[in-house]
């Protein structure tokens, strides 16, 4: 896994070498761009996004400290290494408060500056694979979103379908546990589906890595695989693993290839009618667990359409079955309700304690129908609920975000001091703020700061780093270059339409 990597110095001769030296050695990182100053650099940034940035710390026109600071907040995710011939520690602690990974003293030893890019690198390579794996699961849950008809944005349709047109669509199902011969009792299954999940995977690996299999339950598991000789294969190879060291046989079901993500929900539910019968996910033993985690995963978001798509879906499946079975998934539903008010959203955990959701009410029923309006009538009352509280909670959160932001914008006026300050997560104040106000928390803050600093240029002779201190920017250069990215002038040129000197 090779990294991308500028070098910023200004002196050539010194920056040609070290580019000559990174060439020259596994280092694991490709030198993709080299600048003189940190405004160059700021712009090769822009166009080759690399991993990592060496700079030298005293440059022309914008030092490595501003770089630094300047990529702390624009791109975070590149580390940075300073360069600096400066033994003062001032400078170290200012390069590590704005992010910069390691401090070496000019002139270094090769052998030093080779320990230093290959821990870099080291670093680099598992923030990579965190990042691999954290799209796999989000391409997963995508996946289970489709499959399951819950709603989603044309963008993310979009951006699936990109992915994985073209892919083939398939089932595997394990017809049963409890083959003959092999005496397996009810406490071995979640062993043995754990075994079938660890085959199709590994095994998905070798013939398809760049496919997708997601376990939907113990007894289903869906594909989306590279249509060819290789898919093929991998079934073969699937159906004689699972029988020669568990002793299970798998049945395929191939589903057709994918064009679009609304097609996957359609064919499932198809099959489902046809031959899986009702779906196995609301009648298995982890069902509430999952249909927790993913009626929570809809409500942090506030996506209250969504949730309410996933409740109407569970109690659909839950129509096809006899009575005592469905009062166990109703019983399942209100259990999961309950501990969403009481562990997850305790501000509601009044609801719980009025009898509102006492799953007592479910013995009374002697019909199905009677059974399942009564639970879309829970349903309602808990969405609505949680609508009400919502609204009562957005109310006051961004006026309050607004108000912080005013009071300090002249210091470190971050989301999650901000977030801190109004009693929320800071994922949930950027979104709400960013829906309430049409812009992000950062660029609300930014666009103040320079409304403050235009007036200061406007109204006094005030010189541009007094001006920029007050304005809330940690340095003149960076100020300069936030103001003439929102006004398309330099703070210079803005001053001198007011016949003001400035210093």
């Amino acid at each position: 896994m090779i990294g991308k990597l500028l070098v910023v110095d200004d002196e050539v001769w010194f920056r040609e070498g070290l580019v000559a030296f990174i060439g020259g050695n596994a280092l694991g990182w490709d030198v993709v761009g080299e600048a003189s100053d940190g405004e160059e650099a700021m712009e090769a940034v822009h166009r080759l996004l690399p991993d990592l940035v060496i700079t030298d710390i005293n440059m022309p026109v914008m030092d490595g400290l501003d770089l630094t600071a300047w990529l702390s907040r624009v791109y975070p995710e590149i580390m940075v290494i300073i360069l600096t011939g400066y033994r003062d520690f001032e400078y170290a602690r200012r390069a590590l408060r704005y992010g910069a990974v390691e401090f070496m003293l000019k002139p270094f030893a090769l052998d030093e500056a080779s320990r230093v890019l290959r821990k870099t690198h080291e670093e680099f390579r598992l923030k990579e694979l965190a990042k691999r794996v954290r799209e796999q699961e989000r391409q997963a849950e995508l996946f289970r979103a489709a499959i399951s008809g819950l709603p989603s944005e044309r963008e993310t349709k979009d951006d699936w379908e990109t992915r994985w047109a073209g892919f083939s669509f398939g089932i595997l199902h394990i017809r049963s546990y409890y083959p003959a011969g092999k005496g397996y009792q009810a406490n071995d299954v979640n062993l043995l589906h754990y075994a079938v999940t660890n085959i199709v995977q590994e095994l998905l690996q070798v013939h398809q890595p760049h496919a997708l299999v997601l376990p939907l339950n113990k007894d289903v598991f869906a594909f989306l695989l590279e249509a060819g000789s290789q898919e093929d294969r991998y079934r073969i190879e699937v159906e004689t693993a699972l029988r020669s060291y568990i002793g299970l046989q798998g049945e395929w079901i191939p589903m057709g290839v994918v064009h679009r993500f609304d097609e996957l929900h359609v064919r499932f539910e198809r099959l489902q009618e046809q031959q899986l019968g009702p779906s196995p996910e609301v009648e298995t033993a982890g069902g509430e667990r999952r249909l927790k985690e993913e009626l929570l995963a809809l409500l942090v978001v506030n996506d209250l359409t969504a949730a309410e798509r996933l409740l109407t879906n569970y109690i659909d499946q839950t129509s096809r079955l006899e009575l005592q079975r469905c009062k166990t998934n109703v019983y399942t539903l209100v259990t999961v309700f309950s501990a969403i008010l009481l562990s997850d959203f305790k501000q509601l955990k009044a609801a719980v304690a009025n009898d509102e959701l006492n799953p007592r009410h479910i013995l009374d029923f002697e019909s199905v129908p009677a059974l399942l309006d009564w639970a879309r009538e829970k349903c309602a009352e808990f969405l609505g609920m949680f609508q009400r509280w919502l609204d009562e909670r957005q109310n006051n959160v961004v006026y309050r975000a607004e108000q912080y932001i005013q009071e300090h914008y002249r210091e470190a006026c971050s989301l999650q001091s901000a977030a801190a300050h109004v009693h929320v997560s800071p994922n949930y104040l950027s979104n709400l703020f960013k829906k309430e106000t049409g812009v992000s928390f950062t660029h609300y803050v930014s666009q103040l700061r320079v409304e403050k600093a235009k007036a200061l240029l406007q109204s006094t002779k005030m010189r541009m780093t007094e001006i920029a201190e007050e304005a809330g920017f940690d340095n003149s250069s960076y100020f300069t270059v936030v103001f003439k990215q929102a006004t398309g002038q330099s703070p210079r040129e803005f001053r001198k339409q007011f016949d003001h000197t400035g210093e």
